[in-house]
């Protein structure tokens, strides 16, 4: 015959485990994007994020500079890897950074936007970008409008 603690059914209580945040990456000069992704690595990997989910968390943990790239380049960054190869690339090689502002500073633009003392390369760059799309935004529209 069971005694009254033997019949009594187990109750399993699940432990619910703290998510975790990572930390924000601005796009400051000094700042590692190598390091960055590493320790967003290991927080996606504790809260058991697939790649599917550290895209789509990953703008929430980006500020400044590094959240201007993203927004400007959101359609290209289909997945977590072209993520990771466009951060590290434009964040992590300034030779690349020098380039690509030359490239910018040569377009031609309706907006004009000059560097401010103290704005840094990376920052400025970004902010020209937006302009860049904000103005192919509104070229778009004006053309859906008057067809």
């Amino acid at each position: 015959m069971p005694t009254e603690q033997e019949a009594k059914p187990a109750v399993v209580t699940p432990s619910l485990q703290q998510w975790r945040s990572p930390s924000t990456f601005r796009g400051a000069p000094g700042e590692d994007p190598l390091k960055w992704l590493k320790e967003y690595d290991r927080v996606a990997n504790f809260n058991k994020w697939d790649d599917m989910m550290c895209l789509a968390n990953v703008y929430f943990f980006l500020d400044g500079t590094a959240r201007q790239w993203y927004v400007n380049n959101e359609d290209a960054l289909d997945s977590w890897e072209a993520f990771k190869n466009g951060l590290s690339g434009l964040f992590g090689d300034r030779q690349k950074i020098y380039q690509k502002g030359r490239r910018t500073t040569k377009m031609p633009s309706t907006h004009t936007h000059t560097q401010r003392s103290g704005e840094s390369t990376q920052s400025y760059i970004q902010s020209v970008l937006g302009l860049c799309q904000e103005g192919k935004s509104s070229d778009e529209k004006t053309k859906k409008c008057h067809t």
